[in-house]
């Protein structure tokens, strides 16, 4: 994982790994992943704005709505916490 990155990302990155977000039908939204963790949804989609950017993450549009799972960099890094 990204030695600098913040704490919040490195919580998506496990949460999507635990709940199976590792696929499209298995994305979940940014208010999803808000709930899941505690934090508001603007803190989450800033989140997810920044693994993206780095290439943790993939994005798709379901039911209109823009959800999130682990690219397999994403799968990776989430991994190695748990090594």
């Amino acid at each position: 994982m990204k030695p600098n990155m913040s704490e919040l990302p490195k919580r998506v990155l496990s949460t999507l790994l635990i709940t199976g977000a590792q696929s499209p039908d298995k994305a979940l939204s940014s208010l999803d992943l808000a709930n899941k963790l505690g934090v508001g949804e603007a803190l989450s989609w800033a989140a997810l704005e920044e693994l993206g950017r780095g290439g943790y993450v993939n994005s798709t549009p379901r039911d209109g709505v823009q959800r999130f799972y682990l690219s397999a960099t994403g799968i990776i890094a989430a991994s190695s916490t748990y090594s």
